[in-house]
Formats: structure tokens, sequence, C-alpha cells
């Protein structure tokens, strides 16, 4: 009789063991680092290079039906191109933080680099516009990851 209960008790103790392993176990797993953020801001950043580098691949090439571009003489000049440009960067920026703020838990914010002055990369001959890599600072604020990166971007950086 008492090896029974000395074999039942030794059962119990060893249930008891092997529940909690378990529940530390899967408790590490859970609460470890997934590496979500750094691939949350990789991804960002890739969309960013994609959305502003079709914003100046639209701004680039025969502009003469761009009427936005037009000064009063007909004539395009390279301060509405990087006006009208520096106007659409800034709208994006504020679009893509509202776009992402239901989707992932972070602030993102794209400005153009003040150290960079945009109007020396644009060039205008005959109405054709060719604009150089435009510098962009991108501020990525989450809970555990925070980060500002300057980032040259062409039109190249269109998937189109």
């Amino acid at each position: 009789m008492i090896l029974i209960g000395a074999v039942a008790l030794a059962f119990i103790v060893l249930g008891v063991v092997v529940v909690f392993n378990g529940v530390l176990y899967t408790e590490t797993l859970s609460s470890a680092n997934t590496g979500q953020s750094a691939s949350s801001a990789e991804a960002t950043e890739l969309e960013v290079r994609q959305g502003i580098g079709c914003l100046i691949a639209e701004y680039e090439g025969n502009q003469t039906a761009n009427d936005e571009l037009l000064n009063e003489s007909g004539v395009i000049t390279s301060s509405s191109v990087e006006s009208n440009l520096a106007d659409e960067i800034e709208n994006y920026s504020t679009l893509y933080r509202n776009a992402t703020a239901h989707s992932q838990p972070t602030a993102v914010h794209v400005e153009i680099n003040d150290e960079d002055d945009l109007i020396d990369k644009i060039t205008v001959d005959a109405d054709e516009v060719d604009i150089e890599n435009v510098t962009v600072t991108v501020s990525f604020d989450s809970n555990d990851q925070s980060y500002d990166r300057t980032i040259a971007i062409s039109s190249e950086g269109c998937p189109s």
C-alpha cells in the first residue's frame, strides 16, 4: 500500500514538473525578440524609396503637358519643379503616416534633407526635366526601435 502511494506520488510530481517546464518553455518562446521590428523598418524604408522614386519619375521627362509646372510665360522652371516636388513629398509623408498608423505601431516621417539643396538637383532643358538623387531623411519610431536615416532616392527606385 505504501509502495503504491509512493509510485502515485512520484507520477504526480513528475507530471507537475513536466507541465511547469512546458509553461516556462512556451513563455520563453513567446517573449523572445523575433526580429519583426527590423523587418518592419526595412519594409518601411523600401516603401518610402519606391513611393518617392515614383514621385520623382512623374516629374522627369517631357513636362509640356503639365500645367502645374508652367509659369506665366509657358516655360518650365527648376523652381516650379522643385516647389511642386517638395509639396508632393510632404503630402506623401502625411499620407504614408496616416495609411500605416492603423496597421503597425510605428510613426514614420519623411522630409527632404535640409543640407541637400533640391533645386541644384533639377535640370530643365527644352521642357525635359531631369532630377538627380533626392536626399530624404526617414524618421522611424516604434515602441522598441527609433532611428533617423538619410537615403538618396532616384526615379530608378520606382518599381514600374
